[in-house]
């Protein structure tokens, strides 16, 4: 597995803390062997570190992010949110928690569902109007929403803008 490591905020980090890194998610590809690469940011926010971790595993993404006081502190809490992440998709890959299509939506006419795994309670459809970013910021200030989703009016391709937690904007693009 390729594993990249990157800093924000911090000159560098040790040696011994980068093995610890690279041996802890190694460990994870006991529970999930067909991972091909991960993406781990570590970071210093407000004194405490934060260590975000992306993972790359069939056809899937694994996100994870831990906080702590020291930078083993916030790599354990993020290992430990992996693993439940990375179990649960493993035991959904492997079956016998399959759902069929029918049954992820919500049976009408006041019928319970079978089980309590998640469900789809309402599907919305709307246009997808052509516009610049600017005018999708616009719009999701104007009806409070957490993201938007628009038609580039340049490239013609469907993208989504979201708020972050900083206050800024992501915007997601297809390849």
């Amino acid at each position: 597995m390729e594993i990249t490591i990157t800093t924000k905020g911090i000159e560098s980090i040790p040696d011994f803390v980068v093995e610890n890194i690279n041996d802890k998610i190694n460990k994870l590809e006991k529970y999930f062997d067909n991972i091909q690469r991960c993406n781990v940011v570590v970071s210093k926010v407000r004194g405490l570190f934060e260590m975000e971790v992306t993972i790359f595993a069939s056809q899937k993404i694994i996100r994870g992010v831990g906080k702590g006081s020291i930078v083993d502190g916030a790599l354990d809490d993020v290992i430990d949110k992996l693993e439940v992440q990375i179990k649960k998709l493993s035991e959904r890959l492997k079956g016998g928690k399959r759902i069929p299509k029918e049954e992820l939506f919500a049976l009408e006419g006041g019928a319970e569902p079978k089980d309590d795994l998640p469900r789809i309670t309402k599907v919305k459809t709307f246009p997808v109007k052509p516009m610049s970013i600017e005018e999708a910021m616009l719009q999701i200030e104007l009806l409070g929403h957490d993201f938007y989703i628009f038609r580039d009016e340049e490239t013609n391709e469907i993208n989504v803008l979201y708020k972050r937690k900083d206050g800024n904007y992501g915007l997601i693009r297809p390849q």
